[in-house]
């Protein structure tokens, strides 16, 4: 996935959900000039809606260049106890596009904290916490943990490339792959090793990341660039990537498919946002896309208009049926995005349903067969997947099965 598209998103998602409100309005609902007042006149009263506001603020005064305001709210955040949240935020800070020498500075040393956190049995504790909270397994729990060690990682290790601070960088990134392969990282990880004139070696990794990912650009362009170092022709590089995306192609749509499920859809009742309504025995017979989003989801805004070309691919198929769901709470804000983003699949209203289909988070996808049975499920959106390949080789699987 994109993680860094939704990482802030999750945190103050996070955060929200164990605050009450304060004084009728919550930190989440404040504008920034409420939100400096409310951490100014609270400050030295320690609670969620104080560093709820924190999470709010930090990064608007990043992007805003106000460095004075973010001394101010950093040295309030660092006091934070819940070790988890406070890591996450701090690693989302970034210090692209700043001259400020003090500012970059100081955005280096919270992304250095971060990585120190996420390390600890506290930060594992608190992320146990939030994540029992939404029914997450060990296995889940660790699988994400182990995500968000890496990610987190691998922004310290970006800013240790900016000091030209390689070595260490290099470092940290054969301890993140050692547990976590991504494409991005692996990908950071490869321009790590060019500065070092590692060529071989990051060529290597550059060819592993774009296997992962065949259809991101930003993995041809460090493939293409690396073996162009090496001395390879135009000609060999072509035929390389060329080669790389055949293979990742195959060994992605064989573990996609391979990863199938056997599970009942759950019954259902959904209002369309015109105020028609549908039911799952509207789909008797119908393969069925169904994708849960909400329209403050970054990823899920990358995603949709994907969803909405392979809606109008299959538009005229009696056999496939295409839907979104909005988990928004704000219901009235759903028309309009579906309006002005020109989308064409029809979209309902989850109402619940989200939690009967058991989605922990956003965009969740289920592929459903002719029968009514679950038989793909697809978390999350990564910038460069090819998500119109994906949503085929899942048709066409359960269309050669015959429905079942």
């Amino acid at each position: 996935m994109k993680f860094w598209n939704s990482l802030l998103i999750l945190v103050f998602v996070l955060s929200s959900c164990t605050s009450t409100l304060v004084k009728e309005k919550s930190p989440g609902d404040m504008s920034y000039n409420q939100a400096m007042s409310f951490i100014q006149k609270n400050q030295k009263k320690e609670s969620p809606e104080l560093y709820q506001a924190c999470e709010k603020v930090l990064p608007l005064t990043v992007e805003n260049r106000h460095l004075e305001d973010y001394v101010k709210v950093i040295a309030v955040y660092k006091k934070n106890p819940d070790v988890f949240l406070k890591a996450m935020t701090l690693a989302e800070l970034s210090p692209a596009g700043l001259k400020d020498p003090v500012f970059i500075d100081s955005l280096y040393s919270a992304a250095g904290l971060a990585r120190k956190l996420s390390q600890t049995e506290e930060f594992t504790a608190y992320a146990r916490e939030y994540y029992g909270e939404r029914n997450f397994s060990e296995d889940e729990l660790r699988d994400r943990l182990t995500g968000y060690r890496a990610f987190i990682s691998d922004r310290h290790a970006m800013n240790l490339i900016a000091q030209d601070r390689n070595g260490e960088a290099l470092r940290i990134y054969e301890e993140i792959v050692e547990d976590y392969r991504d494409t991005d990282i692996l990908l950071n990880y490869a321009k790590a090793l060019n500065r070092l004139n590692r060529y071989e070696q990051s060529l290597i990794t550059a060819i592993e990341a774009l296997k992962m990912t065949p259809g991101s650009l930003d993995a041809r362009n460090v493939v293409s660039e690396t073996a162009e170092l090496l001395g390879y022709s135009k000609a060999e590089i072509n035929t390389m990537i060329e080669e790389t995306v055949f293979v990742g192609r195959n060994l992605l749509r064989q573990n996609l498919l391979a990863d199938e499920l056997n599970i009942p859809m759950p019954a259902f009742r959904l209002k369309h946002i015109d105020g028609s309504e549908i039911r799952n025995t509207d789909f008797q017979g119908k393969i069925l896309i169904v994708s849960f989003f909400a329209t403050w989801c970054p990823p899920c805004r990358m995603e949709l208009p994907h969803l909405n070309d392979t809606y109008l691919e299959y538009r005229n198929d009696p056999e496939v049926a295409v839907i979104a769901v909005s988990t928004d709470e704000d219901t009235f804000l759903v028309p309009p995005f579906v309006r002005d983003n020109g989308f064409a699949f029809p979209v309902y209203y989850a109402g619940g349903i989200n939690r009967d289909f058991e989605v922990k988070g956003i965009p969740t996808l289920f592929v459903v067969d002719k029968n009514g049975i679950i038989r793909y499920k697809k978390i999350g959106y990564s910038e460069g997947e090819e998500f119109g390949k994906i949503m085929s080789w899942y048709i066409d699987e359960i269309k050669a099965a015959g429905g079942v």
